[in-house]
């Protein structure tokens, strides 16, 4: 396996390239992480076949002491105002200015790793999930796995009728003080209401990734190892 940065259609990735091109998986991280953080996962979850892409956000965030990412911004004020109040946030009624923009940079980016790979597997942490979500509902895109780890229901309204439905893998945190639960649940339902093939996997955590979620990934991820 060959490791590197690089940029696709104007978004800089690490990237872990094998020599059989058959399989892409893209990881895209959570809000004020970067291209590094979920980067380690891949030694974990290699199958034959694979090959890595880890994107960085393309919003530029202002952390101090490290480079922090996003995919779009966030309500800080109205984040720490539920926090203090024990409420949560209802995500699906909302949709971030950036979040148009940001999606049709990473339909470039799907696109053309599109063109490398016979199948595409996408997945994302937290706001990267709430992304991969909604790649998943393009049709022009093809996608063939979807990972979603600690994610809610964004931009309800722009979730289409119909969509191509694929496997997919859930995982939320039932003590989730950042992304509540219920907003994982919309967004199963919005999946089976579409006839996407998978289910939430709970877990008595918060927003974060556990052993048993990365393990149950990478029995997820065998799937697509196996295909022809």
């Amino acid at each position: 396996m060959r490791t590197s940065a690089t940029t696709i259609s104007g978004i800089d990735c690490l990237q872990v390239l094998g020599d059989d091109p058959s399989v892409g998986v893209v990881f895209l991280h959570g809000y004020g992480a970067n291209m590094q953080d979920l980067f380690p996962l891949w030694e974990y979850w290699h199958l034959d076949k694979f090959n890595w892409y880890f994107p960085n956000g393309v919003l530029d965030l202002n952390m101090g002491y490290y480079s922090g990412r996003a995919w779009f911004s966030i309500d800080m004020a109205r984040l720490e105002k539920a926090l203090q109040e024990g409420k949560h946030r209802d995500m699906a009624s909302h949709e971030p200015p950036e979040f148009q923009s940001t999606l049709g940079k990473l339909e470039s980016l799907i696109s053309e790793l599109a063109k490398k790979h016979e199948t595409l597997v996408v997945g994302g942490f937290s706001q990267g999930a709430m992304c991969a979500f909604h790649l998943a509902m393009n049709d022009r895109l093809k996608i063939d796995g979807l990972v979603l780890l600690s994610g809610n229901l964004v931009a309800d309204a722009k979730v289409p009728k119909k969509a191509r439905p694929i496997p997919f893998y859930q995982s939320h945190g039932t003590r989730d003080p950042i992304l509540h639960i219920d907003g994982a649940r919309a967004m199963e339902d919005k999946l089976r209401a579409l006839n996407f093939q998978g289910k939430l996997h709970s877990f008595n955590g918060g927003h974060e990734i556990p052993s048993g979620v990365i393990a149950e990934v990478k029995s997820f991820l065998n799937q697509f190892s196996q295909q022809k």
